[in-house]
């Protein structure tokens, strides 16, 4: 997906995220994050535009005395935040040099894809806050979500996160599930080495988890559960696969 389509996309998906923060009570547990409540959220979503605008400026992992000490209310800080993030975004272009923790991407446009889709998965949660379904996620945001999820979280994290994720990886080894979505697929392979991704379905995979762009987006990132898509093959698979990305959606 193009840069200007993503940043429009966060844009939406941040109002909506705020409708829906302004429908639920402030003190509202979030189902999917159980120890936050609804305005912890909405901070941490602010703080984390905020550790990117950093990311950005500083061309560095920021540190806690590096982080604007914003005021007034939940709303007014992550409006703050998110004027500054865009007018970073304009500033600087996606092709500028930036801090990430991607090794193989040191641009803003990593920011701009990351937050968009950061975006969309905490606005789902301020949704089941405020009581409400979750609203539908447009196909190919989803589908730019779920190849960033698959090839930039699990295999490049796998191997990046190696020594984190180890145990992980030799319980699961072996483990082979193909995800499919629309006119997009991923085999997933897990070895002690790492979690690798290819594109398409190969013939020896375990399971295969099929569901709407929406739905499989919104599954590796643990927002719906398994029996909300297809499964194909052995179903026990399918839910080894869903706990072990569990380590690599937070």
């Amino acid at each position: 997906m193009e840069f200007p389509a993503l940043q429009a996309h966060l844009i939406a998906e941040a109002a909506a995220l705020k409708a829906a923060y302004a429908a639920a009570d402030p003190d509202a547990p979030v189902p999917t994050c159980p120890e936050w409540t609804a305005t912890d959220l909405l901070d941490h979503v602010t703080e984390t535009y905020d550790h990117k605008i950093q990311s950005m400026r500083l061309l560095r992992s920021p540190e806690a005395a590096d982080m604007p000490q914003r005021t007034g209310t939940a709303v007014e800080r992550f409006d703050a935040s998110l004027a500054e993030l865009l007018a970073e975004f304009d500033d600087r272009g996606p092709e500028s040099l930036a801090y990430t923790w991607y090794g193989l991407d040191q641009t803003v446009g990593f920011w701009i894809r990351r937050l968009a889709h950061e975006t969309v998965v905490h606005r789902a949660d301020a949704e089941l806050a405020a009581g409400r379904p979750i609203g539908p996620v447009d196909p190919a945001l989803a589908l730019d979500g779920a190849w960033e999820m698959l090839e930039v979280m699990v295999d490049w994290g796998s191997r990046a996160m190696r020594r984190h994720v180890a145990a992980t990886l030799t319980a699961h080894a072996g483990l082979a599930v193909a995800i499919s979505a629309a006119d997009r697929s991923w085999t997933l392979r897990i070895s002690e080495a790492q979690a690798a991704v290819t594109a398409g379905i190969d013939g020896d995979v375990q399971a295969e988890v099929h569901g709407s762009a929406h739905e499989v987006l919104l599954w590796l990132w643990r927002r719906l559960p398994l029996e909300a898509l297809t499964v194909k093959g052995d179903r026990s698979k399918a839910a080894d696969l869903y706990t072990l990305i569990g380590d690599f959606a937070q």
